[in-house]
């Protein structure tokens, strides 16, 4: 079983309505097996600090179906802020931080697996902040 995560940038009214209908999202990427877990420790590493239970808290859940079958979280703002605030470079050595903590160090993964992820999240912050929107995530088992 796969874990499927979209992150897209959507209205407060209609983030929720993406779970049926995707072209509520104004923009969106998809990736695999990534969780609020591993958002929040992303948010660390932009923090340069050590993650820790209330980074994942902080996600605001506002949709739950069937018992976490499929979830959609709201971004902290200030997570969404650190991200739009991101360039080139200091995606690239978010990247290399975050490629060591968590699930992805336990997994592994490269910067170069990471960047891209890092990139597109910084992309999709800009373009929230830009449309006074929000930057959501939606998994589904």
């Amino acid at each position: 079983m796969a874990l499927i995560s979209d992150f897209y940038v959507a209205s407060a009214a209609q983030a929720a309505l993406y779970d049926k209908d995707r072209s509520v999202a104004l923009d969106r990427v998809q990736y695999k097996a990534l969780t609020y877990v591993e958002c929040g420790e992303l948010w660390a590493v932009l923090q340069n600090t050590e993650a820790t239970p209330e980074h994942s808290e902080a996600f605001e859940c506002i949709l739950d179906v069937a018992e976490g079958q499929r979830l959609i979280n709201r971004f902290p703002s200030d997570f969404t802020k650190l991200l739009a605030a991101l360039d080139e470079a200091s995606s690239v050595a978010a990247a290399a931080k975050w490629a060591q903590v968590g699930e992805l160090a336990y997994l592994s993964c490269s910067t170069s697996d990471v960047a891209p992820i890092v990139e597109s999240l910084a992309r999709l912050a800009r373009a929230a902040e830009a449309g006074g929107m929000s930057l959501y995530l939606w998994m589904c088992i």
